[in-house]
């Protein structure tokens, strides 16, 4: 059988729990069975409870702080976005003014199509017919 290694994107991805996993637990048992010869598991869960009861009641002030200084700066973020958002809109907005501007000039006013006019047409066959008439009196 092969062994196939971690990849290193795993190994990064675990490295955050399993270190202090191995640190805090594995390694004190470790210790206290080396210690004692006799490892008593009910002891060590007891004395774990008790420490990370005492941590949990240190930090929780500590993350009221950093909780209210991570609505602050997210505040201040989405004011800067926001900001950043507008001015991205207006210059989108004046280029496109722009070029529909130049659009138009490049269009500019349609040429006047030269026709002949049915006005011209009734003209003539008004000239015709009276010279017709005319003609046919004599």
């Amino acid at each position: 059988m092969s062994r196939k290694s971690l990849p290193r994107e795993t190994a990064r991805a675990l490295a955050p729990v399993v270190i202090p996993l191995v640190t805090r637990v594995v390694l004190p048992i470790v210790i206290e069975s080396l210690r004692r010869r006799k490892f008593d598991p009910e002891k060590f869960l007891e004395d774990a409870r008790e420490g990370l009861e005492k941590g949990l009641k240190k930090t929780r002030p500590q993350l009221d702080e950093v909780k209210e200084e991570v609505v602050e700066r997210a505040g201040k973020l989405y004011g800067e976005a926001r900001k950043q958002g507008e001015e991205l809109l207006e210059s989108l907005a004046a280029r496109g003014a722009e070029l529909a501007q130049g659009l138009a000039q490049s269009v500019g006013r349609p040429r006047r199509r030269r026709r002949f006019r049915l006005v011209y047409v009734f003209a003539i066959a008004a000239v015709a017919g009276v010279g017709v008439l005319l003609a046919s009196r004599r």
